[in-house]
């Protein structure tokens, strides 16, 4: 009896481990790809550009990308109508976070935007926490102030103190608040929706909501070159299928604290993006700070490695 408790805990252990890796792989290529997100906005969108009907044009892309994989699952989830109004709840949270979130990277540059909106890894494992009452993983947020400390040296010093700066940052901030909130209701579907339905039903939503909104003002879309607009494309499908559909695998996989705190990996690929393809200026304490917000991923991947999730 002995030998077939340790081979059956042996057996649960593997699984474990096996969801483990697959969940850290897809939080890893999640943050990848919504590195490559701000980049490609900040290279496709005008001062003139809609930011608007750019986020329901995005979320558009997206959604036709992800119909062919959607259509031969949703007939197997009986969604509820509860279930339904959480996915448009969370599509108009994150639309409303693309739009303030384009609006900081076009103030403030790529990599300072990430940075603050990245806050939002501390909001969504706090509300995981009261909300959902989710554990797992939970020593992730010790690993947390790391993170905030890096945002904060990075940013030390780059504002003057004037209104705009203030109001600059409060942009930036929203994306954070909303996303937090978006990242809890999404985990919450994961238990019962397939994570294709989710993201295809969400940037649905989203395309019709804010394409509504911005028609009469998709006429900025003419001012943009065919590069341009590729970008814009391309900023979509890694915001909406590159980062979001792979991210609802890491969260039903290592649930919301280390699927988040993975995410900080993010201001230091997009800053070393932006020193190649953008030519934003970036000096010691950037890197320092973006270090240390990074630094505590390797720790908490050490943890998840030993199944200690």
């Amino acid at each position: 009896m002995i030998v077939a408790y340790i081979l059956d805990r042996l057996y649960v252990m593997r699984d474990t481990m096996s969801e483990s890796l697959v969940g850290i792989g897809a939080a890893i290529l999640a943050t990848i790809s919504w590195s490559l997100a701000p980049i490609a906005i900040r290279h496709g969108i005008r001062d003139d550009t809609d930011l608007i009907s750019v986020t329901g044009v995005r979320a558009l892309i997206a959604f036709l990308i992800l119909l062919p994989l959607t259509a031969s699952r949703i007939e197997e989830y009986s969604l509820t109508n509860y279930d339904l109004f959480l996915i448009v709840i969370a599509g108009i949270l994150i639309g409303v976070s693309d739009v303030f979130y384009m609006k900081a990277i076009k103030r403030l540059g790529s990599w300072k935007a990430i940075l603050i909106a990245y806050q939002y890894i501390l909001i969504a494992q706090v509300l995981a926490y009261l909300l959902l009452g989710e554990v797992r993983g939970i020593y992730a947020t010790f690993f947390t102030p790391l993170a905030l400390l890096g945002i904060y040296i990075a940013l030390k010093g780059n504002s003057n103190g004037d209104r705009n700066a203030a109001i600059n940052i409060l942009i930036a901030y929203m994306p954070a608040v909303l996303w937090g909130v978006a990242t809890v209701i999404s985990r919450y579907l994961t238990y019962s929706v397939d994570a294709v339905v989710i993201a295809s039903l969400r940037s649905l939503s989203i395309a019709i909501i804010f394409t509504s909104i911005g028609f009469k003002r998709l006429i900025t879309f003419t001012a943009l070159g065919r590069r341009s607009f590729i970008y814009v494309l391309a900023s979509g499908f890694f915001t909406h299928v590159g980062g979001f559909l792979v991210f609802l695998y890491a969260l039903k996989f290592i649930g919301t604290f280390i699927s988040t705190l993975v995410n900080s990996i993010g201001p230091l690929i997009t800053q070393l993006l932006s020193r190649k393809l953008s030519g934003e200026e970036l000096n010691r304490r950037h890197i320092i700070g973006a270090l240390i917000t990074t630094g505590s991923v390797a720790l908490t991947l050490a943890l998840s490695a030993l199944i200690l999730i």
